[in-house]
């Protein structure tokens, strides 16, 4: 599987942090089932 590695603001990072906080999950899991799909599907809409 292909894999990639992203750099982040430490203020972008702050605010990915408490988002998944409020949520009980990971970064992770917020980058791979919040914001990748929200921004895939953002980028299909014509």
């Amino acid at each position: 599987m292909p894999k990639f590695m992203q750099t982040l603001d430490q203020g972008v990072y702050n605010k990915l942090q408490k988002i998944a906080r409020e949520r009980g999950i990971t970064i992770q899991e917020l980058i791979r089932a919040v914001i990748i799909p929200e921004w895939l599907k953002q980028k299909e809409e014509p």
